[in-house]
């Protein structure tokens, strides 16, 4: 099961749409205009804020890492997307209004659930409210571009011809469809955040644990007081998942999952949404991502799901594949064209990637490892 906590586009993440500050040496030129080292550290910055990077062990966080390597290189790529994408919006003369970027703000609001999970997914993140602000812009004019240099619309018979010619990938096995709240407890990032924060080191590992299990302790009682109240009134589920589910990508549509097979969920999960009946709510269901309370809604047996039943589905996913196929055209129609010049040898794809194989082969007993100074 997968839980989001990205609350922006993979397309305009903050990765592609970080701040520019130009005090700093050109790293890259794109059209003759420069990416700076300043650009770069901003994002890395934001990158080694991040709950990943902090779940990271030392060897992975280490400059000459795989990880951190990956991240450099998709680092580069995304600032000159950036810029090229950039640089077709003035062409274009394509802005994002006050009123839009507001209105977009309040949509992103609105899925995570509530104000105060926005500020929390903000914190949680390392980016700004203004951060925020600039990436809407630009998921704003993005969209505005891939309408201009395309038709991204889909017909009802678009939709009913892809369901006719696909049907083996509507053919399912057996489903529920449930919908649930998520308290998230996970005891190892609970006990990394906890030392984190133990920066004299006064803690012992009786302290530690200690605290672990209080937090958990808590967790737990939380998840009990929300399933009390669906108990009480189970109209309120969608409601109670916008308000308290950890789940931000299910919590938006009131914690539901949509209709989902046995392997597509943790075991401890499928086992109680596949057993109880429609329309009934869960114990406490405890998995590695934390505390859950479940309510199934339907059980679809093993065979063919009706049109109606997926044509939402098919739709949003044709009008996607247009609009990024339509982008991704364009945008390597810039790439190719334009002028791009590695100014520092250090962010050159092609000596990133050859680090990377040197990382991946193994190294000789004793041998020193290198850095990166000496792969140039």
């Amino acid at each position: 099961m997968k839980f989001t906590k990205v609350f922006l586009s993979a397309f305009c993440s903050v990765l592609l749409f970080a701040g520019c500050t130009s005090n700093n040496k050109a790293i890259v030129t794109v059209n003759g205009e420069a990416i700076t080292r300043a650009q770069y550290n901003e994002v890395m910055d934001l990158i080694k804020k991040g709950p990943q990077f902090k779940a990271a062990s030392k060897e992975q966080q280490q400059e000459n890492s795989p990880m951190m390597l990956m991240a450099k290189d998709r680092i580069v790529q995304d600032l000159i997307t950036k810029t090229l994408l950039e640089q077709e919006f003035d062409k274009r003369k394509i802005e994002a209004s006050d009123a839009e970027i507001e209105a977009k703000k309040e949509e992103l609001i609105k899925q995570i659930g509530s104000k105060e999970k926005y500020q929390e997914a903000l914190k949680q993140n390392g980016v700004s409210e203004s951060k925020v602000e600039e990436d809407l812009a630009n998921v704003i004019k993005v969209d505005k571009l891939a309408s201009a240099i395309s038709d991204t619309s889909v017909s009802d018979k678009e939709v009913k011809d892809f369901y006719n010619e696909n049907k083996a990938q509507f053919n399912f096995p057996e489903r529920v469809r449930a919908s649930h709240i998520l308290i998230e407890a996970n005891p190892e990032l609970i006990k990394k955040s906890i030392i984190d924060a133990d920066k004299d080191g006064k803690l012992s590992a009786a302290d530690i644990d200690k605290k672990v299990k209080e937090e958990l302790d808590k967790k737990m009682a939380l998840a009990r007081d929300v399933r009390a109240q669906v108990l009480k009134n189970p109209k309120e589920f969608a409601a109670l998942a916008k308000k308290y589910s950890n789940d931000t990508g299910s919590a938006q549509k009131g914690g539901d999952l949509g209709y989902f097979p046995r392997e597509a969920m943790v075991k401890e999960f499928s086992d109680v949404a596949f057993a109880i009946k429609s329309d009934t709510v869960s114990e406490i269901v405890v998995t590695r991502y934390g505390n859950h309370i479940i309510m199934v809604t339907d059980h679809a047996a093993a065979g063919l799901a009706p049109f109606e039943q997926v044509k939402g589905e098919i739709k949003a996913m044709l009008e996607q594949n247009k609009k990024l196929g339509a982008m991704q055209n364009l945008f390597n129609g810039l790439k190719s064209n334009a002028k791009i010049e590695y100014n520092d040898p250090e962010f050159n794809p092609e000596n990133i990637q050859k680090q990377l194989r040197e990382a991946a082969m193994p190294q000789p007993q004793g041998a020193p490892v290198q850095t990166p100074s000496e792969t140039k």
